[in-house]
């Protein structure tokens, strides 16, 4: 896979809701493996109490924001939390937040290229300083100059009848389409973010439709203020504490630092499907986020094969697809479980992945 997109700090809050992931992990696991991304897609993971979970990425970066937000975790409480990393409607000095990082325990490594991003950010919050993030910031600048306030204004809606109300007859359909025909496609994305990997459609409807279709679904699914998602693509910043990503929700915080204190916490430079077959430890849970759309051939055909002596009998495996499935994916010895969670794949909140989520028989 190629590592110039995914070798730096490109996610700090991320582009998944971890819910689906949540529902799907068993109790008590013993070996979770995970892409790391910003480590909110790993918090939510320790509800579940796994015994070991193996954090892994391409980029030091990432695992570095890991590593601290799971510090956080461990050793600040629920306010705390939020505030140092800028969630509203929480708010904290530079100093403060500066002060609470020099008392974290976390690795050197860790500290040392956080304390550099913190100090590029003046000790403000880094909740909108990933690449991802940032480049939400710009199409959000486009998306309110051509929807106008009649495109912010689906937000101010306080039910879902008043939300399907504007949908259909004030929100500016036609300028919004626009919108998604102007930024929803390969060459925006490739020079805003991906430079030059974004993932090579094999999806048969156009990114436009595409992309309709799943906005469409969101604004239908729960109110928009509620949704994370919709609020960067907006905004390009979190308005609504309501919406916020799922390691924000009080009751998930507290469990996941519950849970902490049962897990024991490994991170791994290096690339998911190397490891995962390299693992001493048997792997019952594997979240491989979106990467497997990134595969070439023959991993993108094999990659499955690559990791089954190392996951359990029965161990999981949760892929993401976006754009773009693995084509002749060869599934020998596992079995497709996709429809035991449509209820929970259709509440996920962001909608552009697809799933393969495989059990090993």
């Amino acid at each position: 896979m190629e590592k110039n997109y995914f070798d730096s700090l490109n996610y700090t809050i991320g582009n998944e809701d971890t819910a689906l992931e949540l529902e799907i992990l068993p109790e008590e696991a013993q070996h979770v493996f995970a892409v790391a991304g910003s480590g909110s897609r790993i918090i939510p993971l320790l509800v579940k109490n796994p015994r070991f979970i193996t954090c892994i990425d391409l980029s030091r970066e990432q695992l570095s924001i890991t590593e601290l937000r799971i510090a956080t975790l461990r050793e600040l409480n629920y306010g705390d939390f939020l505030a140092f990393w800028g969630y509203p409607s929480r708010d904290i000095t530079t100093n403060k937040r500066k002060s609470i990082f020099d008392n974290l325990v976390i690795s050197s490594q860790a500290r040392e290229i956080m304390n550099l991003f913190f100090e590029k950010n003046n000790w403000e919050s880094l909740l909108h300083a990933g690449k991802w993030e940032r480049t939400f910031k710009i199409l959000s600048r486009i998306n309110r100059i051509i929807t106008k306030e009649k495109g912010l204004g689906i937000f101010n809606c306080q039910t879902e009848e008043d939300q399907a109300k504007y949908f259909k007859l004030k929100f500016p359909r036609k300028a919004w389409s626009f919108v998604i025909f102007l930024l929803g496609n390969a060459v925006v994305f490739n020079n805003l973010l991906y430079k030059g990997t974004f993932p090579k459609k094999n999806i048969s409807e156009s990114l436009h439709s595409f992309y309709i279709k799943r906005f469409d679904y969101l604004f239908k699914q729960d109110l928009a203020r509620k949704n994370y998602f919709l609020q960067l693509l907006f905004f390009g910043e979190l308005r609504f504490p309501e919406g916020l990503p799922l390691e924000c929700n009080k009751e998930i915080f507290l469990k996941a630092k519950n849970g902490l204190l049962k897990t024991q916490i490994k991170y791994i430079l290096g690339d998911v499907i190397t490891e995962a077959s390299k693992s001493s430890v048997p792997i019952d849970f594997l979240s491989l986020s979106d990467i497997p759309s990134y595969f070439k051939a023959p991993r993108e055909q094999g990659f499955l094969q690559e990791i089954k002596k190392n996951i359990s009998p029965g161990g999981i495996i949760v892929n993401r697809y976006y754009l773009r499935y693995p084509e002749n994916l060869n599934t020998d010895g596992y079995q497709n479980i996709d429809d035991n969670f449509k209820e929970a794949i259709s509440k996920e909140k962001i909608q552009m992945y697809s799933f393969g989520i495989y059990q090993k028989i």
